[in-house]
């Protein structure tokens, strides 16, 4: 009998002990999920920043929900700001990574470019401009990720193709990742557009999503 309750006492002491150092307070477990999730910025202007829609409508919030359903460890940030052209990029870069911006990212998606097509602006300028933005983040050591862009056909043949020209060049030359065109299947589908013909809606946003979330997955399931 003494022996029984010895080997359960033996037993329950080393059960304990095992949960003890398994256990993790709330707070510590809290820590280590924090140290766990990524960040990707989405660096862009009015598209990114979703205008006409609530922000809960705009495709940085949809990627973050597939974000969530695929249970990556990352959080989605929209910085988008309407009216920006790639002029944009070398000063907004510079506050993003900043060590003392507390959403300093892991990786970047540079989506900037549309308005100046939009204004006729030259290839040439708009490549420089990517090229510093770019090549400032990967001084810094962030990751960054270039997505293609075009340009209407009614701007003509010539300034069309060598504005679309303008991305694959950059990630050849800078040897970073290029994703196709966010607004894939969208631009031009009046039923997926604001009356301004150029800006998605909801259901746009949608598709946009979906586009973003399927060309960058792999680089969120990268350790």
């Amino acid at each position: 009998m003494l022996v029984l309750k010895n080997s359960v006492f033996f037993f329950c002491t080393v059960l304990l002990f095992h949960f003890s150092a398994n256990a993790q307070t709330p707070a510590a477990a809290d820590k280590k999920n924090q140290t766990e999730i990524k960040k990707i910025v989405i660096l862009g202007d009015s598209l990114t920043e979703g205008l006409g829609v609530a922000q809960s409508s705009a495709f940085p919030a949809l990627v973050q929900k597939k974000v969530d359903e695929k249970k990556l460890n990352w959080k989605v940030i929209s910085a988008g700001s309407s009216g920006s052209t790639s002029a944009s990029g070398p000063s907004r870069i510079k506050w993003i990574v900043n060590p003392k911006n507390k959403e300093r990212p892991d990786l970047i998606l540079l989506l900037l470019g549309s308005n100046d097509g939009l204004r006729g602006l030259k290839p040439e300028d708009t490549k420089k401009n990517l090229k510093q933005t770019i090549e400032f983040a990967e001084k810094e050591k962030i990751k960054i990720i270039l997505g293609q862009l075009y340009m209407p056909p009614n701007y003509g043949k010539e300034y069309t193709e060598k504005f679309a020209q303008i991305f694959p060049d950059i990630a050849k030359e800078n040897k970073i990742p290029l994703v196709g065109f966010l607004l894939d299947g969208v631009a031009g589908q009046a039923a997926l557009n604001l009356a301004d013909g150029i800006h998605p809606n909801e259901k746009g946003h949608i598709k946009v999503a979906e586009n973003i979330f399927r060309d960058i997955e792999k680089y969120l399931q990268q350790k």
